[in-house]
């Protein structure tokens, strides 16, 4: 076993350099290794610490067909056929292509939108096929308050989207206006179902208060100082 000359540590026999004070290790008698194995490895090993997400929304979209299967089967084994396994039919699609589709395939915002309607769509239609009788709800008030919701998503997404240039208090405007026309339309259809179309009641009660924060966020953005002020408060 050798030491250091300069400050005396204990050397392995493989260090060409005092691992503390960094002098070179000079020892005739010792015999010298060509290729020494060094104590420690000489690179550092960094793991990828990245979630496949595409990988798990695959398997937990396998995981989904045990619970689709097995209400079938009992439902099969029970009734005889096919009836109320439909409804977990549906609402797996509904978890599938709004929570597992966006991992797995990169699409358009507005593709997104447009399967996830769809997928509503084929659920209320469901509900329709299991349930004979009139289909007014259906039409009437089902499907149009999906299409609305839908575009609300969409624009929603727009206002969130980097192609959006309006400032952030602008765009919490448009949101309050958009969430306070949104519940108009909906009483408007839930009218146009009982064939009662009226001016609009209950949503005032959303879209009044909806209009006036959003015209004090309108003021609020002209004073240029006072904004500042609120950006530092609130770190953003």
């Amino acid at each position: 076993m050798s030491y250091c000359v300069n400050c005396g540590v204990e050397l392995d026999k493989s260090e060409p350099r005092c691992p503390l004070c960094g002098t070179e290790v000079i020892n005739p008698a010792a015999m010298q290794e060509e290729k020494p194995s060094r104590p420690y490895p000489s690179h550092v090993e960094h793991l990828d610490r990245r979630i496949d997400r595409r990988y798990i929304a695959s398997f937990v979209s396998l995981l989904l067909l045990i619970p689709l299967f097995t209400a079938m089967l009992t439902n099969v084994m029970v009734s005889g056929r096919l009836s109320w396994s439909y409804y977990v039919l549906g609402g797996e699609l509904i978890a599938f292509t709004v929570l597992l589709l966006p991992m797995i395939a990169h699409m358009p915002r507005i593709l997104y939108i447009v399967i996830d309607a769809g997928a509503v769509g084929v659920f209320l239609l469901l509900i329709q096929v299991m349930n004979p009788g009139d289909w007014d709800w259906l039409l009437l008030l089902g499907l149009p308050i999906t299409g609305l919701v839908a575009l609300f998503a969409w624009y929603l997404s727009w206002l969130a989207s980097p192609k959006c240039r309006l400032p952030l208090l602008i765009r919490f405007t448009f949101t309050l206006a958009a969430i306070g026309l949104l519940v108009v339309g909906i009483e408007f259809f839930i009218g146009l179902y009982r064939h009662a179309i009226a001016w609009p009641q209950w949503s005032l009660y959303v879209l009044f208060p909806c209009f006036v924060l959003g015209s004090a966020l309108l003021l609020l953005n002209r004073r240029a100082r006072l904004k500042a002020e609120i950006r530092k408060r609130f770190y953003f």
